[in-house]
């Protein structure tokens, strides 16, 4: 059986290491597209690529976030290329358990044939006050997760999504939806002896970073009205209680991940089960994180203006270098030579 990931990441620096050292004990290859990382990922994604590993690079300089078109996209470029049975789509923060390639080829194997995808749930780790704090690693760090059964899933792709050019991959990898239908997703199996380790908050700079920057590339990508809507909902409510409300201003590390998920601190409760997911790989590559939440933020700016379309190019005045002495300037609003 051929099973490989895809994957599209941006500012992860924390944790992408580890996700791809564990991505690749359980898949054959990994396909990432770099999408304008501000915080380090970029070159820790290329120091794992040099040292030989199982994966493909692909740089994506378009600030904006286009998630399904990208992977969508993706899916097929590496089904052309290795023609796997299976594409997992992943984000940074997921973690394929049981990190035991038997177990997962059992559980795909049990799927019914023909059908494009199945659905895989995620379990949602979250910090607590008894993490321990000198722990780089956030996969060691973080070992509680809710024990609530989760309602909230991601699609991995079989051989069939590629032999119909009409799906396409939902923002977030939840679903599968059909071009030129209703934004329903389409109906998929479940995969119930697989899941998502999923860490979506791991610092008080991290959060910050995927908040704003997250909210902003989502504008960036300039969608109708309704369907930024319907992708964004959660991300705009974050992004103006932060920003316009200040919600988060004097908070304390510890004090900004419990609001973020909705608590009033970070004790453990009868809510979390103490689940660690195995992390045994070193990590060689911590010195290279920048976790400056305003750097990465004024980054991300600069990048976006600079992507800007010529829409000024006939109203501001554009001046060249000086003439010499007895030669017309070159100054003016359309660029033609004034006397």
């Amino acid at each position: 059986m051929n099973i490989v990931g895809i994957s599209m990441i941006r500012n992860d620096a924390d944790i992408v290491e580890p996700f791809v050292r564990h991505t690749l004990r359980v898949l054959d290859h990994l396909f990432v597209i770099v999408h304008c990382p501000e915080d380090g990922t970029g070159e820790i994604l290329k120091a794992l690529h040099a040292e030989g590993l199982p994966m493909t690079l692909v740089l994506d300089n378009e600030p904006a976030f286009l998630q399904g078109e990208g992977l969508t996209w993706l899916a097929r470029e590496a089904h052309a290329a290795l023609k796997p049975d299976f594409i997992f789509p992943l984000d940074a923060d997921e973690f394929i358990v049981p990190a035991d390639r038997g177990a997962i080829e059992s559980a795909l194997s049990a799927l019914p044939a023909g059908g494009p995808a199945a659905r895989i749930c995620l379990r949602t780790f979250v910090p607590t006050a008894e993490d321990p704090t000198d722990e780089p690693n956030p996969v060691r760090r973080i070992r509680y997760r809710s024990g609530s059964q989760t309602r909230v899933h991601k699609v991995v792709l079989t051989s069939a999504f590629a032999a119909d050019p009409t799906l396409v991959l939902d923002h977030g990898n939840h679903g599968l939806l059909r071009i030129g239908a209703a934004a329903r997703q389409i109906p998929v199996p479940p995969l119930p002896r697989l899941a998502l380790a999923h860490y979506p908050v791991r610092s008080a700079a991290q959060v910050t970073n995927k908040t704003i920057v997250g909210y902003l590339a989502h504008l960036a990508a300039g969608r109708p009205n309704v369907e930024e809507q319907r992708l964004a909902t959660h991300w705009r409510r974050c992004y103006e209680d932060m920003v316009v409300h200040g919600a988060t201003r004097g908070m304390t590390e510890q004090q900004l991940i419990a609001w973020f998920h909705g608590r009033q601190d970070l004790a453990p409760t009868d809510e979390l089960v103490c689940d660690p997911t195995p992390a045994p790989d070193a990590l060689r590559y911590m010195h290279l994180v920048r976790n400056d939440a305003y750097a990465t933020l004024a980054r991300f700016a600069e990048a976006l203006i600079r992507a800007r379309p010529g829409k000024l190019d006939g109203i501001r005045f554009d001046h060249t270098p000086a003439a010499p002495a007895g030669e017309p300037s070159a100054a003016g609003v359309t660029g033609r030579r004034r006397a």
